[in-house]
């Protein structure tokens, strides 16, 4: 026969359980605040925004260089076409490639070409990085403003951090759209839910990778 102390604990594990289901979303609002890495906005010689959700990242960069707190943009390129199928209809760019979605919407946003840089072939938040620290190798700056969705920007800035431990670059983190509440650049509750619990996830991994190499 089951010991009372068994009952007990099976009774509080399913409570807590239903509890996690039943509040995820306001449980998901604390916990993405968190997640969001805000420093003061300041004029940089680069503003640089990676590939994923054009409609908020990419339409703020362009927003902060044509207000002058940048002097260019530097954008990444997947190499898959993206899965924003209604950001890329809404400009007529359904057959375009990811370089030329950016391209296009730039100049019909009159943002001139001399003041956007693309970097190709991006698969992850580490290759967004790199591909920003080769380009800084070539053409240095020493300020950048790095526009990611909220939940996504303290992961960005370790990331960055690692990659460019050494340099001497001011690196300024700024979500897009940052007086918008989190959970609206998602299409629904449960979208929200699970992308903050996967950078959880992927932040717990990220620091168990590179403290074991450091």
């Amino acid at each position: 026969m089951k010991s009372i102390r068994f009952w007990v604990v099976l009774f509080a594990f399913l409570l807590s359980v239903f509890l996690l289901f039943q509040y995820r979303l306001p449980i998901a609002k604390v916990l993405g605040g968190f997640l969001a890495k805000k420093d003061p906005l300041e004029k940089c010689e680069v503003i640089f925004a990676p590939w994923s959700r054009l409609r908020t990242n990419f339409v703020y960069a362009m927003r902060l260089v044509k207000d002058g707190w940048g002097e260019r943009l530097v954008m990444t390129s997947p190499k898959a076409a993206p899965a924003e199928k209604d950001f890329r209809a809404a400009y007529g760019l359904e057959s375009c490639s990811p370089g030329e979605v950016l391209r296009k919407v730039s100049e019909k946003e009159d943002l001139p070409a001399e003041k956007l840089t693309i970097l190709e072939d991006s698969i992850s938040t580490y290759t967004d990085c790199e591909l920003l620290y080769a380009c800084w190798e070539k053409n240095p700056f020493r300020s950048v403003i790095v526009i990611t969705d909220a939940p996504h920007s303290r992961r960005f800035r370790m990331v960055m951090n690692k990659v460019f431990r050494g340099a001497d670059v001011k690196i300024v983190s700024c979500p897009s759209f940052p007086g918008r509440p989190l959970e609206d650049v998602f299409a629904d509750e449960e979208d929200y839910v699970m992308y903050v619990a996967s950078e959880y996830v992927k932040i717990v991994a990220y620091v168990f990778k590179y403290t074991l190499q450091d």
